[in-house]
């Protein structure tokens, strides 16, 4: 058996390494083949490997071709104003804003919505979109007047959606993946009108609750942050978390507390089943019995009881929890164990696991998709690697109660150590820096939180319904726990010498290493074996990395940021970023979402040069976080006005600041920039773009910033003088198109005298502009240029050496796999 589901386990990851999902016959072929090893007692064991792969592509498929179960038109349904009815599926997340100079403020809510009607046609299968609502501007003191909504409600809604899409960038969160894996088909925003209307008012269960803790917390006029850590511990709501609390924790490496997971839902399913057994053993019930009737409830009725009242404890605390996906595995995985028990069945630990596995891929195929699921599965794969490796030191314990509780608190303390040092290169993997505070963070915090604030949370919420005293009770005590263990995590988050930046190249001989050593403690390999395999893996990444920086090939890389522009170049192991990528007043901020986990996960501490190309958002948006989290060495603007929150850039202490004018050409790793406008400063920012030409004397590069036709004339009346460098300096293999492709640039003039072989567009997906403009495609397809355009292909990147020049993109060669795309 154990074979069967670990050939359904491969067959399901190697489904995902498919460029597209196969139609569903094809799908169907695969079932077949699956139920034709079935029938065939040698192959039998691997008819798994087909039916894992069969299962997920057929939700793959499913999951795609929702419009066309429905009889939607994709065209109509995109892009245009629907009247849709359906139930808010989650407990929204509500943000509270203050919009301009009058003060008022405006209230923002996201939530899953389930819809089962669109524009008066009932939809055969549901389709469950992310939407934003965007409260209009009250006084504060009117904020209560805005519109409630809640999980379980009916709404009509008046909506503009789009289809479930995100950023597609190297080192950098993937939206649409997190999306996919979330079931969710769509995302969009709520318009105002006055046909947005509630049908059914009832809130669920689950919200109740929620509203009503909210209210208990609010009653105790608490004047730190720290009830935020409630709602996550108790309903997995983590959008109350602030920045500043996510920094700590992330820091720390201990973010993983905030997410109801297997520690939470064991920790209280193992205190509701000593409670039971308790209860039996020393209830008054118990005492009155005869000898054989106390050792018929011991040995018969009390683990029962106690196995079905923690089932159904955990059922109720994963409810709370909204059934997230982190609890729903840890949910499935204890169903198992206690079922098994329940009906006598052995299961081996491996069989439990990969049952378990198996059971989660049935129930949510898309779980694979999720980093979580597979820190899960690593992290059970520790634990029970360290039991069955210290199992001597684990099984040995006194006769005497004393001695047996000193046994069990040293077994914990041998599993949370070795769980947290074979986790620490996969948070080093994931946040491209390895973080040794997580070690003394977690040794203390993990059993701290585990037997203070998770159940005394937990306590405080199902105590409300029945005295608000006793659940006050709870909190305070809560909060007097959280607050004596954020202390510890704050201090630890601010010792800097804790945190190891890495790269990638770093990152693998880390990963080798702890492999290394994993196969060493746990296989029992030879001491000298293993010195000579570190010592090779230091030799390889040394000549490696020299190699590396000796190379001469070089990269112009166009992020996938939206609307808006961020360009970086780099060659020898340095870098220069050309624009920043915009920022909003939610706060999201494109350069700390996207260019700088792309300057971690390539090792890139210090930019050689910022050039701004103007003063625009979507071009100078994200300066004021590049300055403060990546060192600069020189800013190239064409003036020191920008569009920032604040006004000027006078604020930030740039020490080498240069301007960007024709003729303020520069060298770099033999490079040559050659700034070929503006001339002078004009009153509109688009007619300022600082447009440069990069050359390594055989393929050149062309960044044009916003230009419009106007700029462009001029140009290519220059290339007319006769100045053969001029005209030259114009001619580039590769143009960023002006303007992100508006049809007031690109003129077929400039892109005959650029005569570029490829042009790359960084527009938003879908965007209400809808850049890059028809006209302007036709144009570049009459001249022969291939067009590359960030909002289809995601990232794009130009790979340039001594004897050719080639153009990856994120969707199609980085990352060309169906669940991403």
């Amino acid at each position: 058996m154990e074979r069967w589901l670990f050939t359904f386990f491969i067959g399901a990851i190697l489904s995902l390494f498919l460029p597209i999902v196969p139609d569903i016959s094809q799908v169907y072929i695969c079932f077949c083949f699956a139920v034709i090893f079935c029938l065939i007692k040698r192959l039998r064991s691997y008819s798994g490997l087909f039916f894992g792969c069969a299962w997920l592509l057929y939700a793959g498929f499913v999951y795609q071709n929702i419009w066309q179960v429905n009889s939607l038109i994709t065209d109509d349904f995109f892009g245009t104003t629907l009247t849709v009815k359906g139930v808010i599926a989650n407990i929204p997340k509500s943000l509270t804003r203050k919009t301009n100079k009058d003060e008022t403020t405006k209230q923002v809510s996201r939530f899953n919505f389930v819809v089962e009607e669109v524009n008066q046609q009932k939809l055969q299968s549901k389709i469950n979109i992310r939407l934003r609502w965007d409260h209009k501007s009250v006084k504060p003191y009117h904020l209560k007047k805005v519109t409630k909504i809640n999980q379980g409600q009916k709404w009509q809604l008046m909506v503009r959606v789009k289809p479930a899409h995100g950023f597609a960038n190297v080192g950098g969160f993937s939206y649409q993946t997190w999306l996919r894996q979330k079931e969710l088909h769509a995302t969009g925003y709520v318009k105002h009108s006055a046909k947005n209307k509630l049908i059914a008012a009832q809130p669920s269960y689950r919200q109740n609750l929620y509203l009503q803790l909210n209210e208990l917390i609010d009653s105790l006029a608490l004047t730190n942050d720290l009830h935020h850590f409630i709602f996550a511990l108790t309903f997995g709501e983590r959008g109350k978390i602030t920045a500043e609390q996510w920094q700590v924790l992330q820091a720390t490496g201990t973010q993983h507390l905030m997410a109801i997971s297997g520690l939470h839902l064991g920790l209280i399913a193992s205190g509701a089943f000593g409670f039971i057994l308790m209860f039996f053993s020393y209830s008054p019930f118990y005492l009155l019995l005869s000898e054989k009737g106390k050792l018929w409830v011991v040995k018969k009725n009390s683990r029962i009881v106690a196995f079905v009242f923690s089932s159904l404890i955990a059922l109720f605390y994963a409810y709370l929890a909204g059934f997230s996906l982190p609890t729903l595995r840890a949910l499935i995985m204890m169903q198992i164990f206690i079922c098994a028990k329940l009906l006598g069945v052995k299961l081996t630990i491996i069989r439990w696991l990969l049952l378990s596995i198996v059971c989660i891929i049935l129930i949510s195929p898309f779980s694979l998709f999720s980093v979580s699921f597979w820190l899960s599965v690593y992290a059970v794969s520790l634990i029970l690697l360290v039991i069955w490796r210290c199992r001597k030191l684990l099984l040995t314990s006194g006769d005497g109660k004393v001695e047996k509780i000193k046994a069990w608190l040293l077994s914990l303390m041998i599993i949370q150590l070795g769980l947290t040092l074979f986790m620490l290169p996969v948070a080093a993997l994931l946040n491209h820096q390895l973080p040794l505070s997580a070690l003394l963070a977690n040794i203390i915090a993990v059993p701290w939180m585990s037997f203070t604030a998770i159940p005394l949370c937990l306590l405080a919420v199902v105590a409300m319904p029945f005295s608000e005293a006793l659940a006050i009770f709870f909190l305070e005590l809560s909060l007097i726990s959280l607050t004596f263990i954020w202390q510890w995590l704050r201090y630890l988050s601010s010792q800097q010498w804790l945190f190891i930046d890495v790269n990638h190249q770093t990152l693998v001989v880390v990963l080798i290493i702890t492999g290394l050593c994993f196969i060493s403690y746990f296989l029992a390999l030879p001491k000298k074996i293993l010195v000579v395999a570190v010592s090779l893996t230091f030799l390889f990444s040394y000549v490696f990395v020299n190699d590396q920086q000796k190379n001469d090939d070089w990269q112009v890389s166009v992020l996938d940021v939206g609307q808006g522009l961020a360009v970086v170049i780099e060659r020898h192991g340095q870098a220069i970023l050309y624009d920043t990528g915009a920022s909003y007043p939610s706060g999201f901020n494109l350069a700390e979402s996207v260019i700088f986990p792309y300057l971690q996960y390539q090792g890139l501490t210090t930019l050689d040069y910022l050039l701004l190309s103007h003063a625009d958002n979507d071009h100078a948006g994200g300066l004021a976080f590049i300055d403060k989290k990546v060192a600069l060495n020189k800013i190239i603007v064409k003036h020191i006005k920008y569009n920032q929150p604040v006004e000027d850039v006078g604020r930030y202490s740039f020490v080498n600041m240069h301007s960007c004018k024709q003729g303020d050409d520069f060298s770099w790793q033999g490079l040559t920039f050659s700034v070929l406008w503006p001339v002078v400063i004009e009153d509109k920012e688009n007619d300022n773009s600082c447009v440069i030409h990069i050359s390594d004397g055989k393929y050149k590069v062309l960044l044009t910033g916003d230009i419009p036709h106007k700029v462009e004339k001029i140009l290519v009346a220059n290339t007319e003088i006769a100045n053969t460098e001029i005209a030259n300096q114009l001619k580039a293999d590769v143009i960023v198109a002006p303007h992100h492709g508006s049809k007031t640039s690109s003129s077929t003039g400039f892109i005959k005298a650029v005569s570029p072989e490829a042009v790359i567009f960084s527009a938003g997906f879908m965007n209400r502009w809808k850049m890059p403009n028809k006209a302007v495609l036709k144009r570049y397809h009459q001249l022969n240029v291939t067009p590359y355009a960030t909002a289809e292909h995601g990232m794009i990147r130009i790979n340039i050496t001594e004897q050719a020049l080639e153009i990856q993109s994120y969707r199609l060669h980085i990352k060309p796999y169906w669940f991403a795309n």
